[in-house]
């Protein structure tokens, strides 16, 4: 059966508006309301803050807002261009909007912010997405996690290739759509409209409508490239045939998938903080010989893209593999504390911090790996180990010594073999592990707390490397509304 269909052709809509109007003893005010997005503002525009762009930028956004709401779409970018101050207002339903500090950091985030502080601004204070929000690369990782969880729903006999692949099949089916009911309007330089990403409140019905985009002569969309789609899917589907040679599904009992995970950081001065996120894949490893009725688990996560390539200098593959396994550190920790957190709210009768324990589904399957009954209350933190972190590349480089033997992929192109990078932990560097990786969390959540207590845009400054997303994000914002260093080259 053919992996994709035909291309659809597009249809254009106009934008649908709403005016009205009111008075006040004051001021007039004046609205509009389009997709779904709501932004007053007073005849005389207010200055929000010290460090907030001039009244002419507020201006500026608004006239362009209205010209979109007429079905317009500029191209010009000094029309369209961004203020932080007008997004966080609609973030924070507040006239005098503040920075506020997120709700939940990850292990995502936390690493964004390390590297680049602008970065995380734009990303999870603003909330603005990716130009593009969505690429074929991110795609094809988003439905290889999702076919690699749902396979563990079937049986181990069940577990084949030919299943896995259509797992994948199915999900992109699934996110692609019927084409003939998905209206897009695209400027002529392929970019997002900066209009919505003022309108932080409006989501794309579905953001997967930008892969695969022709354009015509105009600049405008024109349709499907569906050999490019074609590619890609023959691709993806060649790295989960790299994960069915790496290791046998069948002999695989997972006593977690897609695991949602979240500690509380408390703190001397107030300053708590909630740290979440999710781990691919759980498993309860068999230590030979054993030397405690411990259950061992592997915390594991699949990579879409390729395993390291260790060609340098000891120092710097050291460095390169201490960046791979910080998430997976952080992962370790939280699960820790949600271990621990279980054992103290048993005690308390499950307090109003039982939500940061683990799940009444996580403590019944490993329940029944230890045979025992759930009603005995078992000291988790006494039977659980977490003796190993796995990292499982779906790829490698086809140069790599360990990479010998690749296969023969799509286009006369070779694919490198998946690969494990794995990270053992004994339990005498357990506890030191884990403290050094509190001690790295509450430094870079500290961090954050600060730039955000300075309350202005500016505070939070950009990297240099050339390919980090706060460049790109960064050009549509009205100069001098967020840091621009003077020494940085575009």
């Amino acid at each position: 059966m053919p992996f994709l269909s035909r291309s659809m052709r597009l249809r254009h809509g106009g934008c649908r508006k709403k005016w009205q109007r009111s008075r006040s003893n004051d001021a007039a005010w004046t609205s509009f309301q389009t997709a779904r997005f709501r932004c007053p503002r007073k005849v005389t525009p207010p200055i929000f803050h010290g460090s907030c762009p001039s009244q002419l930028t507020i201006t500026r956004f608004f006239s362009s807002a209205e010209e979109t709401a007429r079905g317009s779409i500029t191209t010009e970018k000094k029309d369209n261009l961004l203020d932080p101050y007008v997004i966080l207002q609609n973030l924070t339903n507040q006239d005098v909007p503040e920075i506020p500090f997120p709700t939940y950091l990850s292990p995502t985030s936390l690493e964004t912010f390390h590297k680049c502080p602008q970065a995380f601004f734009f990303l999870y204070i603003l909330r603005l997405s990716p130009d593009p929000p969505m690429t074929p690369q991110l795609a094809r990782g988003i439905i290889c996690h999702t076919a690699l969880e749902e396979l563990y729903d079937m049986s181990p006999d069940d577990r084949s290739l030919t299943n896995l692949e259509n797992l994948f099949r199915k999900e992109w089916n699934r996110l692609r759509g019927d084409r003939r009911e998905n209206d897009v309007v695209a400027t002529n330089d392929g970019q997002n409209n900066n209009y919505a990403l003022q309108n932080t409140g409006t989501k794309k019905e579905n953001e997967y409508d930008v892969l695969f985009r022709e354009h015509g002569d105009d600049g405008r969309i024109a349709g499907y490239d569906i050999e490019s789609e074609i590619d890609w899917g023959k691709y993806s589907l060649d790295l989960l045939k790299n994960y069915y040679d790496l290791e046998d599904p069948r002999t695989k009992s997972p006593v977690a998938r897609e695991l949602w995970v979240q500690a509380r950081f408390a703190s001397a001065n107030s300053n708590d903080f909630i740290v979440r996120g999710k781990i691919d894949r759980i498993d309860c490893v068999d230590i030979l010989p054993t030397t405690s009725d411990q259950i061992q688990l592997q915390i594991i996560d699949y990579k879409t893209g390729k395993k390291p390539w260790f060609k340098y200098s000891q120092k710097i593959n050291d460095k390169i593999t201490k960046e791979q396994f910080w998430k997976m550190k952080v992962y370790c920790l939280i699960l820790w504390k949600m271990i621990l957190q279980t054992d103290k709210a048993s005690e308390q009768q499950q307090n109003e911090e039982y939500k940061y324990a683990m799940s009444w589904v996580l403590q019944q399957r490993l329940t029944d790996v230890m045979a025992i009954e759930q009603s005995n209350k078992p000291t988790w933190s006494n039977i659980l180990n977490i003796n190993s972190l796995r990292l499982i590349y779906l790829t490698s480089h086809v140069d790599e010594a360990s990479a010998y033997g690749s296969r023969s992929a799509i286009n006369g192109r070779s694919i490198g073999q998946a690969k494990y990078l794995d990270y053992s932990i004994d339990p005498f560097s357990f506890e030191s592990i884990l403290e050094q990786t509190e001690l790295e969390v509450r430094t870079i959540a500290n961090e954050i707390k600060t730039l955000v207590d300075k309350q202005s845009p500016h505070a939070f400054k950009h990297c240099n490397w050339k390919y980090c997303s706060c460049h790109d994000l960064r050009r549509k914002f009205e100069p001098g509304s967020v840091f621009q260093s003077v020494e940085y080259v575009e």
